[in-house]
């Protein structure tokens, strides 16, 4: 019988260090029955797979629980994960930058507030030093970055969107991949699957999350790991959110397979 009690302390202690000890001290205190299931589940199970590396994991769910805006002591924890596993402070910050496309300006500021107190508290500094690709040719800039993940997407975006407004689509290209996505730091895999995360997690925009499926698919995700994505998610936003973004990646992998 597999023994996934001392296979996720294990990974936890792999994964959080001496903060995922207390985590589970605290819980012992309160509900050892939860404490259980965090250690067995969570870190026995899931975070035990192998499909993903342990960066990548924790880009994944930096940007899932700064996008749900809903966590902040577990984003907290999961910052502190992220420097353990081998991420870099600005790696970590371009996950939350990345964020304030999906989730919003307020959510990308509470959670770069959070990073700020991980820092200070493990004694870490941070690059001030801009990244930002300069102001001439962002759309076009974007327009090239896009096209990498969707090679028709501004057509579509143009199609869909002009009539209404001809903006629209210059702010998402632009801004979108002309500013965000062409900072560099984190290569377009993982920013896609940062966003993949983020979006299965919130539940909110499905077609939006379909997209960047294919987008991960075409930025060299497997499916399998897109897979390990949505397993990751349901430790963070539950089971539905996991399997409706199982069921995208499935239609999606499939849909591109038969191009």
């Amino acid at each position: 019988m597999t023994d996934y009690a001392t296979i996720g302390r294990k990974k936890l202690l792999e994964i959080d260090g001496e903060a995922g000890v207390r985590v589970e001290e605290t819980l012992n205190a309160i509900c050892p029955d939860l404490s259980r299931y965090l250690i067995e589940y969570s870190f026995g199970e899931i975070y035990a797979r192998e499909i993903l590396d342990n960066k990548t994991k924790e880009q994944a769910v930096v940007a899932a629980l700064t996008a749900m805006g809903t966590a902040a002591p577990q984003l907290k924890v999961h910052i502190h994960a992220a420097l353990h596993v081998g991420c870099t402070p600005e790696e970590i910050r371009e996950v939350i930058i990345q964020m304030c496309g999906y989730a919003g300006f307020p959510a990308t500021l509470n959670a770069m507030g959070t990073l700020m107190e991980v820092l200070k508290e493990t004694g870490r500094t941070l690059s001030r030093d801009s990244v930002h690709a300069g102001t001439e040719g962002r759309y076009e800039r974007g327009k090239q970055l896009l096209s990498q993940i969707a090679p028709r997407q501004e057509q579509i975006l143009r199609e869909t969107y002009d009539p209404v407004n001809p903006d629209i689509t210059r702010y998402v290209i632009a801004f979108g991949y002309g500013d965000i996505y062409a900072r560099g730091i984190l290569p377009i895999r993982n920013r896609q699957a940062a966003t993949i995360a983020a979006l299965a997690a919130m539940g909110t925009a499905p077609s939006q999350l379909r997209f960047h499926i294919g987008g991960g698919l075409r930025a060299g995700l497997s499916e399998a790991e897109i897979v390990e994505i949505m397993l990751l998610v349901s430790i963070y936003a539950g089971f539905p959110a996991c399997l409706n973004g199982i069921l995208a990646t499935r239609e999606v992998a499939t849909s591109l397979n038969g191009e």
